[in-house]
């Protein structure tokens, strides 16, 4: 009987592997060949799941298996020969130095590979880190693009870091509809304060939404005229402002500001907009409406936490801190302190995957409007993250983290960006809502 080899790594054994071992022993006794550990690293630059005794164990335990024996990851005619072998059988990405009339090539199984159950298996994990439902604002659900983006990377010398923060800026710059962003460790509140002092000055228009937008006010220098109205008295708003200022998106009431009138009423008053875009970067249209906006990577982007950006356009030159070096856009722009190196690493794999987790988000807030709409005081002014209900929401278990608002509201608000990893939509069976 003739000896077949069947050469293989094994760091992963699938069911591809066991069609070719069981059309292997048609043409002889099947003898594989096992790349050891040395060379697995060597070549594939990881160490393997299990090692080398325990990949030969588990390929002795087939029926159909005679004999494991160690290989370099290369087998050559001296390989064959030394293991007195006839016929080296691989699948038809075979790289082997082999003669023809000692190789037999077979088609590999389509759909499956040891680096997509590497993928599976990370999908896996993240699923189940996700059976903690988290209905905020953000952080809320992992990505599995998350963690595939994570690698060690810094901020200076490093061309991968390079590429992978360029990659993420210029999505930003399209989301934002500006032609600069700044990115800085932190969240939000760092780039809105830091944009505000560095970009604002004179006449200030305030629209006051709620929390985000009054906490705004803070953050201004002692040149600005500040004046506050609501956004019913936007429309009588009259005179000349250096900046209309303002909260796209209020979390603290589930409130979106009609941007559109905001623009119409600067481009009136002469004015520039300064937009709070924490909660509806990547979820909102129109953000090119505003000149400066400020936002971070864990709401409507889907990242991690930990990295905040400043977007602006042409037209504006912000300004220095020269009593500060780490509270000034320069200091950032330069990398002149540790960036938000693995936050942005946690974005640069899901922006091609990005609008379908929105659509995610879509279905969520779809749903809700029509499941609890006996509970929703309006349908205007309607954010996509997150929606206000008339009633008190409960969860049904431990592992539901509900959106406590920093204003003090009555009812409740429902954040949708909880299932972005789910198809499922299924948190709806683990709340309930109470009647006021």
């Amino acid at each position: 009987m003739k000896r077949v080899m069947v050469d293989m790594s094994d760091t992963l054994i699938h069911h591809g592997h066991v069609r070719l071992i069981q059309q292997a022993r048609e043409y002889g006794e099947v003898i594989i060949g096992l790349t050891s550990d040395a060379e697995v690293i060597a070549k594939k630059g990881y160490r393997p799941e299990l090692d080398f005794q325990h990949r030969k164990e588990v390929l002795e335990a087939f029926a159909g298996v005679h004999e494991v024996v160690e290989t370099p990851w290369m087998v050559t005619e001296d390989v064959l020969d030394a293991h007195h072998i006839d016929l080296l059988v691989h699948g038809d990405d075979n790289p082997n130095p082999i003669p023809a009339e000692r190789l037999l090539v077979l088609p590999r199984t389509e759909g499956v590979s040891s680096t997509d159950l590497r993928n599976r298996a990370r999908r896996s994990l993240v699923s189940i880190a996700n059976r903690k439902l988290m209905l905020t604002p953000g952080p809320a659900g992992l990505v599995t693009e998350n963690l595939s983006g994570l690698r060690p990377v810094f901020g200076r010398g490093d061309a991968e870091y390079a590429d992978i923060e360029t990659r993420v800026i210029d999505w930003l710059k399209v989301l934002s509809g500006q032609d600069n962003v700044v990115c800085m460790q932190g969240s939000a509140t760092l780039a809105l304060e830091l944009g505000i002092r560095s970009c604002v000055s004179g006449k200030v228009l305030l629209i006051d939404t709620g929390y985000y937008s009054s906490r705004l006010a803070g953050f201004f220098g002692k040149d600005v005229a500040l004046t506050t109205v609501s956004p019913a008295e936007l429309e009588s708003v009259s005179g000349t402002y250096d900046w209309i200022v303002c909260c796209y998106t209020e979390t603290s009431c589930a409130y979106r500001v009609d941007l559109q009138a905001v623009r119409a009423s600067a481009d009136s008053s002469g004015a520039r907009v300064f937009l709070d875009a924490t909660a509806s970067i990547g979820l909102e249209p129109d953000h090119g409406l505003a000149d400066v906006l400020g936002f971070s990577s864990c709401k409507g982007l889907c990242g991690l936490a930990g990295a905040a950006f400043l977007a602006y356009g042409p037209g504006v030159t912000p300004g220095t801190m020269a009593d500060s070096y780490y509270f000034n856009l320069e200091t950032h722009r330069n990398h002149g302190v540790t960036g938000p190196y693995h936050a942005l690493c946690s974005l640069v794999d899901l922006i091609d995957r990005h609008e379908a987790l929105v659509d995610r988000v879509r279905a969520s807030k779809q749903k809700a409007l029509k499941l609890w709409k006996d509970y929703i005081p309006s349908m205007e002014n309607q954010p996509l993250l997150c929606t206000y209900l008339e009633a008190q929401a409960q969860a049904l278990d431990d592992k539901v983290v509900l959106y406590t608002p920093r204003s003090q509201l009555p009812g409740s608000i429902i954040c949708h960006l909880g299932e972005i990893n789910s198809e499922r939509l299924d948190y709806f069976n683990r709340i309930r809502m109470l009647p006021l």
